[in-house]
């Protein structure tokens, strides 16, 4: 059904049929008619077409069909309201079947089901069954996860890596907002903020989220209520704004955002869905181009203007300043000194001074730096490594007689510990040391190796480093790593050793008839085992057991 105040409405703002046509889908006949009763009744202001009624409509627009009254059957709209709100809603279908099923008047007749639910419409639109929510410029900004994804390009013919879309809106305006995120975890949804208060160039007072657990966090099992997760209020207040979580299963609180989404997946994804972007930088510049499409597009709410023109003209200047640095993640974590004066933190091993040895230290982590504390007073600073099980050192860190003294946890304690064992494990220890820029950087594997050696396995571990030592031609560096593969690759091979020949059975030689002395039977030894010398030592013979 044509909506003729609408068509109205843009007649008399000097609009063309083309552009009519184009933003109510109405056809040029219908507009044609319109513009008739404009000019046979004299409407020149949008207000005198905002005050007509649907029964002034109806006449106006004689087609043969009533509002409500007259041959039809009339229609309960209060009791087809009551059953589309609430959480048990009928369908409008349902509810035509129930309004068909009335009794009808002799004379009268029934609408049919399009004629129904545009009477329906017409009537929860005028009543204000739904009251519109009124945005003042600057106030709000409403963000939500889009459920469309998206993949990047795989140019071998694989599958792309999924992408989610991140969407924000300011509702004064219209302004959207989308960026492509490597998956919905806080760090992604927190970079997402960033990135969209760059984008507005300021920061609205108020943010509001869904209840997605990035956001919100239950007050506990028996509490339904919600309170702002912890790191997410730390980094909105430092951006000097709050967040306000919607209700559970209430989507109109973010209404605004919700038909952002909407837009967004019609003229971004999927108008991005054969695009061949092989990363994420380059996938989110062909996002942002479509975007400030959007925010360009004219007209905008019935107005020959842009949600852009609009957010510049009335709403920038309501928008909190961006802070002087961006928000950095801060983590902290506690580690012990190890005796090569490294800590190890997420897989990374980071330099201290010496009088911290063997103590338990705070770690602080801040965006890509890395500092330790030590009874409050920091000690050390570092830029986070970006690949794990590599050392980050000071050379301020180490002293200058580490690989001269003869104590505990240097070259030669190491070496000498070694030489107990054998020369082939020596061979390795000296072949750790010598991998590092730093010989203390080696300790920990050297330590590591020397205790796999422990007690019985001297042997194994002998064996191990001698195969790794003897190998011939171009082989990889010795590690603590491979060591502990070839000690298991001899143990098993020990396991499966055959111990010999399986000796024969033994036979029974009956005594000689023809002589008076009786001749020993051969005894069966193949299940007897020597016990070793610790089997004669005094101790072991003058123990008491059972006999």
């Amino acid at each position: 059904m044509t909506d003729y105040k609408a068509v109205m409405k843009l007649l008399i703002q000097q609009r063309s049929y083309r552009e009519i046509e184009n933003q109510l889908g109405c056809s040029h006949r219908a507009i044609s008619r319109a513009n008739t009763v404009l000019r046979s009744h004299g409407f020149t202001t949008v207000e005198q077409v905002e005050g007509l009624t649907i029964d002034e409509l109806d006449a106006m627009f004689v087609d043969g069909r009533s509002s409500g009254q007259g041959d039809f059957v009339p229609i309960d709209f209060e009791a087809v309201v009551k059953a589309r709100t609430g959480r048990n809603k009928v369908t409008l279908q349902v509810l035509w079947g129930r309004y068909t099923a009335t009794p009808a008047g002799a004379g009268r007749r029934y609408y049919s089901y399009e004629r129904f639910r545009q009477l329906v419409a017409q009537h929860v639109d005028t009543r204000g069954v739904t009251a519109r929510i009124t945005h003042a410029p600057g106030h709000t900004m409403q963000v939500d996860w889009a459920g469309t994804k998206m993949r990047l390009f795989d140019p071998l013919g694989g599958q792309g890596v999924k992408l989610s879309v991140f969407v924000a809106s300011l509702p004064y305006s219209g302004m959207l907002f989308a960026v492509a995120c490597p998956n919905e975890r806080q760090d992604a949804w927190l970079d997402a903020h960033r990135q969209a208060f760059e984008y507005f160039g300021g920061i609205a007072e108020v943010i509001v989220p869904d209840n997605a657990s990035t956001a919100s966090n239950a007050i506990s099992a028996a509490d339904r209520n919600r309170q702002v997760n912890s790191t997410y209020e730390e980094f909105l207040e430092h951006y000097n704004t709050a967040a306000l979580p919607t209700r559970a299963k209430r989507p109109k609180d973010k209404a605004s955002v919700e038909a952002g989404v909407k837009i967004i997946t019609q003229k971004v994804i999927h108008a991005l869905a054969d695009h061949q972007c092989v990363d994420c930088d380059e996938l989110n510049a062909r996002i942002r181009e479509l975007v400030d499409e959007i925010n360009t597009a004219t007209p905008f709410r019935g107005q020959q203007h842009s949600r852009r023109e609009v957010f510049d003209t009335y709403e920038r200047e309501f928008l909190g300043a961006l802070p002087d640095t961006p928000w950095q993640r801060t983590e902290w974590k506690r580690a012990k000194v190890a005796p090569d004066l490294h800590i190890t933190v997420n897989g990374a091993h980071y330099s201290v001074p010496k009088q911290v040895a063997g103590r338990i230290v705070d770690v602080r982590i801040t965006g890509d730096t890395l500092c330790v504390f030590d009874s409050g007073e920091r000690v050390a600073c570092h830029q986070v490594a970006q690949a794990r099980g590599v050392y980050v050192t000071d050379n301020d860190h180490i002293p200058t007689d580490i690989g001269q003294t003869r104590g505990l946890w240097t070259r030669e304690y190491f070496l000498r510990e070694a030489a107990k064992i054998g020369p082939a494990t020596a061979h390795v220890i000296d072949e750790l040391i010598a991998s590092k820029p730093i010989p203390a950087q080696a300790y920990q594997s050297c330590r590591n190796v020397l205790n796999m050696g422990k007690h019985a396995n001297k042997i194994i571990l002998e064996k191990a480093c001698q195969r790794l030592v003897d190998t011939t031609g171009a082989r990889r560096a010795v590690t603590y790593t491979a060591v502990k593969t070839m000690m298991a690759i001899v143990h098993k091979e020990a396991a499966t050793r055959p111990t010999g020949p399986v000796p024969p059975a033994a036979t029974f030689t009956p005594p000689q008839a023809d002589t008076d002395t009786p001749q020993p039977s051969a005894r069966d030894t193949a299940g007897a085992f020597l016990g070793g010398a610790a089997q004669f030592s005094l101790d072991n013979l003058t123990k008491k057991g059972p006999h």
